[in-house]
């Protein structure tokens, strides 16, 4: 089975669906367990598809489905975002924004300690002057904690098209450009796109991967001797 990303994805009554956008392994097998096929242009979306669904790879690297084109919509979408979460702590303590002003021109903001009352706080502070920066007795913003949540399963990790490979001594090597895999969806090989002069691409064997993280193909060879692999 030959994946490669960027590729149409055709439903079984032959309509083009999407293509093919990531690639879902399990960290633990590095084995495909599904793929993101994106969806459109401007109301673009992506939907999960398992493995089992894929019914044939053909030699252009089409990728044909065992749905129809109407049960499309069954598929699970997959999500992806950030959100802050914070403790009651943090909640009580964090600052908020206090406009004031009048209605012409940019209104200037002030920055206080959240109360618990329902009152105006008296800020007590000189006039704001834009572009004079903030006011001494202000509180900085702070930065709160960004979590990121998927639709995908926790440990699930994903190769795209521009996934870094990064060889073992911290050389680039350049990027995914499509993955080969055998019957039972393992990884074969990568071959690599090494950029506009970077050459031919690279051939990548799986036994040279240490390490599939959600940044990066990381390699056990150094940049030599995967150079000497070529396509």
């Amino acid at each position: 089975m030959h994946i490669e990303l960027g590729r149409p994805v055709m439903s079984r009554d032959g309509k083009r669906i999407g293509t093919v956008d990531q690639l879902v392994l399990d960290p633990a097998t590095r084995a495909v367990q599904a793929i993101i096929m994106h969806r459109g242009w401007l109301l673009s979306e992506d939907r999960i598809v398992d493995r089992a669904l894929i019914d044939a790879v053909a030699p252009d690297g089409t990728v044909w489905l065992t749905l129809d084109v109407e049960r499309i919509g069954e598929l699970p979408l997959f999500v992806e975002a950030e959100f802050v979460r914070l403790t009651a702590e943090e909640a009580a303590s964090f600052p908020y924004v206090w406009p004031s002003g009048g209605g012409f021109g940019p209104i200037p903001l002030l920055w206080g300690t959240p109360v618990r009352e329902p009152v105006v706080p008296d800020l007590g502070a000189a006039p704001y002057e834009p572009g004079g920066g903030t006011l001494p007795s202000s509180v900085p913003p702070i930065t709160p904690p960004v979590e990121v949540k998927s639709t995908l399963p926790q440990q699930a990790v994903r190769i795209d098209r521009g996934t870094a490979v990064i060889a073992s001594d911290g050389e680039r090597l350049g990027k995914v450009e499509h993955v080969h895999l055998n019957e039972d969806g393992e990884i074969v090989s990568l071959a690599v796109d090494p950029g506009l002069f970077g050459g031919e691409h690279l051939h990548i064997p799986a036994e040279w991967i240490a390490e599939i993280t959600e940044d990066a193909v990381r390699l056990s060879v150094d940049a030599v001797t995967a150079r000497r692999r070529k396509r």
